[in-house]
């Protein structure tokens, strides 16, 4: 599964978006925000996050141990720019 997200078009906080992005790792399907631009089954076992914010955008290939870390520290630990 492959996950568009633009953290632009969302003005709440950091806190709030770790708490989101983690529930949509662990169900993808389940979710529907203003962040999320588009959901792509791309068939393959890792869940791609391309995930844009302001200038900055990275793209993430999240592993099921990825994915247990991001459900429980939010997606902020695998932005380069969060702090």
């Amino acid at each position: 599964m492959k996950i568009y997200i633009d953290r632009t078009h969302c003005d709440l906080c950091q806190a709030y978006c770790d708490r989101h992005v983690a529930k949509l790792i662990r169900f993808p399907l389940g979710e529907d925000r203003a962040c999320i631009q588009a959901l792509e089954d791309d068939g393959l076992s890792t869940l791609t996050l391309v995930v844009k914010d302001g200038e900055d955008e990275i793209t993430l290939a999240l592993d099921e141990k990825d994915r247990e870390i991001a459900a429980v520290e939010g997606l902020s630990t695998f932005l380069p720019w969060a702090s």
